[in-house]
């Protein structure tokens, strides 16, 4: 770990909003904000501002050349419904990494030099951050239920609950879930994962 280069960064997608990414090509720039709401609170008495936190913005933008092989970006920014986005610094750490659903748009400028290609992209879920300890097991509760390891982050949505395995692995009773981070519940029907609550 430490500093490297940003030639091997990488800019991934997904329209299914799943876990089955793939690079978007051309591309040789990205950058992302994660800058939190803040509100004044100051009152009668304060000596100086005070502030409370509210939510934290996603949001950034990415660029590159035009490539008659890349529609991706273009599909992207037309869809009324929102595609994982995964950001990369650099696939040599591909463990360290920005990932989560979002909209996109797409701008093309052409000239006489090779036609450029910029976008933008917000936040349309929860992301997970560089340093996250990815759940690789669940259990039901009738409140949020456990994910596995301690600490782990529960998946941003459904799509991405298939590598992570039910305990118990049989058909999870009536009222049992999970809450992802998109706060939608799931459950376990035996053979596999389902959005909502164990009927």
């Amino acid at each position: 770990m430490g500093i490297h280069t940003g030639r091997y960064g990488d800019v991934s997608w997904d329209p299914a909003g799943g876990s089955t990414l793939t690079p978007i090509i051309s591309l040789n720039t990205w950058k992302a904000d994660f800058k939190t709401d803040f509100e004044d609170v100051s009152c009668f008495g304060d000596s100086n501002k005070v502030y409370v936190p509210g939510l934290m913005n996603i949001e950034g933008s990415f660029g590159g050349f035009w490539n008659s092989a890349e529609l991706a970006l273009f599909k992207a920014a037309m869809s009324p419904v929102p595609g994982m986005l995964q950001l990369t610094p650099n696939k040599q750490e591909a463990s360290f990494l920005w990932k989560g659903l979002a909209y996109l748009d797409a701008s093309i400028d052409c000239t006489m030099t090779a036609p450029k290609v910029t976008g933008t992209f917000k936040a349309a879920g929860s992301w997970t951050v560089p340093g996250a300890i990815v759940a690789t097991g669940a259990s039901p509760g009738t409140g949020n239920g456990t994910f596995t390891p301690a600490g782990a982050s529960p998946p941003p949505n459904g799509p991405e609950l298939g590598a992570v395995v039910a305990s118990p692995n049989t058909r999870w009773t009536t009222g049992q879930r999970i809450i992802l981070s998109d706060g939608s519940p799931a459950y376990w029907d035996g053979t596999q994962w389902q959005g909502g609550i164990a009927p």
